[in-house]
């Protein structure tokens, strides 16, 4: 994100506009009509193995320079000389209002990306990692945290699957979803999922009982 000269105590809002890693030029508070950031982990109800895209909806004057097909916008709120990022998104759709001279556009996330067939198969960190250098982004520390496991995901899987569908399967087994950040990593929201507990069970595969409690095995290891 650019530097910017603040005087003002006061938060305000700020947008960097990019032409791939070129900053092509910057709207500020004077001239932002309204924006809204959408951003969730879940589509509808709390569930895992989701890889949702983050959405900016956003009007403001029709700035001097030309903004570019695709272009990459940073979200940052501005206190002091401290800039905080709230999103990095890309344009997919815009509309002119000659009436007023605003522009209106609309933009998602780098998720959005993951669209694309996965490019790789092996274990489930090294397909993330590939997913995520597919798609211009790094990973979050959530990421590299969570996914430990080393599943194996073969290419009868990965095979003409999105990126998006794999990572949806990734974040299932580990009981989490993926998403992007504000700062436009891939990061990872798991639920805590308890420990595996063993019981005892006759032949049937039935839990033994005594009275109404269930006989935990302990000491095993598999």
């Amino acid at each position: 994100m650019s530097t910017k000269s603040a005087t003002e105590s006061s938060p305000f809002y700020v947008f960097d506009i990019y032409d791939g890693s070129t900053l092509v030029g910057s709207i500020d508070r004077t001239e932002i009509v309204s924006f809204e950031i959408r951003r969730s982990i879940f589509s509808d109800k709390p569930t895992v193995g989701q890889a949702n895209a983050g959405e900016l909806t956003a009007t403001f004057f029709m700035p001097s320079f030309t903004i570019p097909r695709m272009a990459r916008i940073e979200v940052a709120v501005i206190q002091g000389f401290i800039g905080n990022m709230l999103g990095e998104f890309f344009i997919d759709t815009r509309k002119y209002n000659p009436v007023d001279n605003t522009l209106t556009v609309h933009c998602y996330d780098a998720m959005l990306k993951c669209e694309q067939l996965c490019p790789a198969n092996g274990t489930d960190i090294n397909v993330v990692n590939a997913i995520a250098t597919a798609i211009g982004v790094s990973v979050h520390s959530s990421v590299t945290s969570a996914i430990v496991n080393a599943y194996s995901v073969p290419q009868k899987i990965t095979k003409n699957r999105s990126a998006r569908e794999i990572l949806k399967m990734i974040g299932a087994a580990y009981g989490g979803s993926f998403y992007i950040t504000k700062g436009g990593l891939l990061g990872f929201a798991g639920f805590v999922i308890p420990a595996e507990t063993f019981l005892l069970v006759n032949e049937d595969g039935d839990a033994i009982v005594f009275g109404s409690d269930r006989i935990i095995v302990g000491g095993i290891n598999v």
